[in-house]
C-alpha cells in the first residue's frame, strides 16, 4: 500500500437493515485520497454521501469492505477504531460549537495540554479570529462560527478533515470567501480532507478531484477539468454540466433525436449509442409563431437567462443572453449552435456540432 494516500476505502458497501443484501446505501465503494489533497464528495441528497462519511469516522460498522487511514485500517465489517482514536477532525454545516465555551476554550477542546496556546494562537491567525476569543458563539456571524469550528478540528494536530457541507448555511458573499480560503488552510497544516456537497459549483471551484455519487455508486472520480472534458456516465453529465439528456436513434452516421439531426464522425465505432448529452449553451431560441417549440418557464441569472423548453415529447434547457427574450408560453424555433461540443452514450464520446 502506498504511503501516500491519506484514506483508503476498498469494496465498502452497507446497509442499515440486518442483511446486506437489503437495500443497499452504498454499493462497493473504492475511493482513495492522496495526502495533502482535497476531495469533494458530490452528490444529490440520499445518494450516499452522509452514510459513506459516518464510516469514515467511525460512527458505523460497515457491512462490507475495508477503511484505511494513513495505511492504518481503521474499519471492517469486525472490528472499528473508535472516532475518538481517529485523529479525523469533522466540520459540520450547523458548526456543533459548545455555547457554555468561549471561542478560545472551544479551539482548545480537543487538546490534552490546554495551557499550550501556541497552536491556536496560530490558527487564529491564519483563519482571522484572534481578536475575538473572549466571545462566545452567540455573539459570532456565522463566518467566524465556521473558522472557529476549522480551528478546533486542526488544533488537536488533526491530519484529515471531514467536512458535511460546511458552506451551505452562510450567506453568499461569506460563502465563496471561505471556501476559497479552504485549500490555502488545509495545505497550511499539511491535513487532507473530504469535502461532502451537493452542489457541483462548490466542489468544483475548491476540490483536487471530485467524487460524483448517486444511488449508492460511485460513477466517477477525476479532476474538474476531466469531469468536464470527459463525463464517463450519463448522470455525471447531467448532474456535473447541467446537460440535457436526449434519447436519440442512429443510422449511419446520423443521429435523430427531437432537437434535430446531427452527423457525427465515426459512428460506425459507436452502433449502441443511444443518448445525447448537449450543453444549455449549444442550443439558440428563435421568435418564431409558427414554431414548435413552447416556452415552460424562465429564470433570470444575472447574465442570462435559462429556458425550459418543450420539443415534442422532450423538455430541454437553454441558456440564452439576457438580450434574447422570450415570455412564457411563447412559441419558438430551435436550432444547433455550430461548432459546439456535445458527447454522445453509452461511451461518453466527445463530437462537435
Amino acid at each position: 500500500m502506498k504511503k501516500n494516500y491519506a484514506l483508503i476505502i476498498k469494496d465498502l458497501s452497507h446497509s442499515y437493515s440486518k442483511h446486506i443484501s437489503d437495500n443497499l446505501v452504498l454499493n462497493s465503494i473504492d475511493l482513495k485520497v492522496n495526502k495533502g489533497e482535497l476531495l469533494g464528495l458530490l452528490g444529490p441528497s440520499g445518494c450516499g454521501k452522509t452514510t459513506l462519511l459516518r464510516l469514515i469516522a467511525g460512527f458505523e460498522v460497515p457491512k462490507k469492505g475495508r477503511i484505511f487511514l494513513n495505511n492504518d485500517e481503521i474499519s471492517n465489517c469486525n472490528k472499528v477504531v473508535p472516532p475518538e482514536f481517529r485523529n479525523i477532525g469533522m466540520v459540520f454545516q450547523d458548526y456543533a460549537l459548545f455555547p457554555h465555551l468561549n471561542v478560545l476554550e472551544n479551539a482548545l477542546f480537543g487538546l490534552k495540554d490546554k495551557k499550550d496556546s501556541s497552536k491556536v494562537d496560530y490558527l487564529f491567525d491564519i483563519l482571522g479570529i484572534g481578536g475575538l476569543r473572549k466571545r462566545y458563539p452567540h455573539e459570532l456571524s456565522g463566518g467566524q462560527k465556521q473558522r472557529l469550528a476549522l480551528a478546533r478540528a486542526l488544533a488537536p494536530g488533526t491530519s484529515f478533515l471531514l467536512l458535511d457541507e460546511p458552506f451551505c448555511s452562510l450567506d453568499l458573499n461569506v460563502r465563496l470567501r471561505l471556501r476559497s480560503e479552504l485549500p490555502t488552510i488545509l495545505k497550511s497544516f499539511n491535513a487532507s480532507g473530504l469535502m461532502v456537497t451537493h452542489d457541483p459549483e462548490e466542489a468544483m471551484a475548491i476540490c483536487d478531484k471530485v467524487a460524483v455519487m448517486n444511488d449508492g455508486y460511485i460513477h466517477q472520480v477525476d479532476t474538474p477539468s476531466e469531469l468536464i472534458n470527459h463525463p464517463k456516465s450519463l448522470f455525471v453529465s447531467s448532474f456535473i454540466l447541467g446537460n440535457n439528456i436526449l434519447k436519440i436513434k442512429s443510422e449511419g452516421n446520423n443521429i435523430y433525436s427531437s432537437i434535430g439531426n446531427i452527423k457525427i464522425n465515426n459512428i460506425s465505432n459507436h452502433k449502441k449509442i443511444n443518448y445525447l448529452s448537449i450543453p444549455t449553451k449549444s442550443i439558440r431560441l428563435i421568435k418564431s409563431k409558427s414554431g414548435k417549440s413552447i416556452v415552460l418557464s424562465k429564470e433570470f441569472l444575472g447574465e442570462f437567462y435559462i429556458y425550459k423548453i418543450a420539443v415534442g415529447n422532450d423538455q430541454i434547457r437553454v441558456r440564452t443572453e439576457i438580450s434574447n427574450n422570450f415570455n412564457i408560453g411563447e412559441r419558438c424555433s430551435i436550432e444547433l449552435v455550430k461548432n459546439s461540443d456535445f458527447f454522445i452514450f453509452p461511451g461518453g464520446y466527445k463530437n462537435t456540432f
